[in-house]
């Protein structure tokens, strides 16, 4: 079965980067530049795994995380910020997040947590 990721993230080149390392992986990627597109994606797409930046231009990456768990409680999310703060770590999984990444990140570890979220 061909697993859905929806990468969300506001800066072009690492969701260009991700987008092909995992389709190259065998993966259906989806892409949003925004938390109202975010939503759309998962309203639309249902992804197995979302990667969430917690900084959007336009909402939190933790508002997305709820929604997109109130959606659908069994999604897979992988949060991800450039910026240390315990506080938002600590909503995260209070959220459901199964995994937590500081940027910068290696995309074989990325890969490493993936395959372990869909095995």
């Amino acid at each position: 079965m061909l697993k859905r990721l929806l990468i969300v993230d506001d800066e072009e080149g690492i969701v260009e980067e991700i987008v092909d390392f995992f389709t190259d992986e065998g993966f259906e990627v989806q892409s949003a530049h925004n938390g109202e597109e975010a939503i759309q994606a998962i309203r639309n797409q249902m992804p197995h795994i979302i990667m969430i930046d917690l900084k959007l231009p336009d909402m939190s990456g933790l508002l997305v995380l709820k929604v997109a768990k109130d959606l659908n409680p069994r999604i897979k999310a992988i949060v991800n910020t450039g910026y240390v703060d315990q506080n938002m770590i600590d909503q995260a999984e209070q959220l459901g997040c199964d995994v937590f990444l500081h940027k910068p990140f290696d995309l074989l570890k990325l890969k490493e947590e993936v395959d372990r979220l869909v095995a």
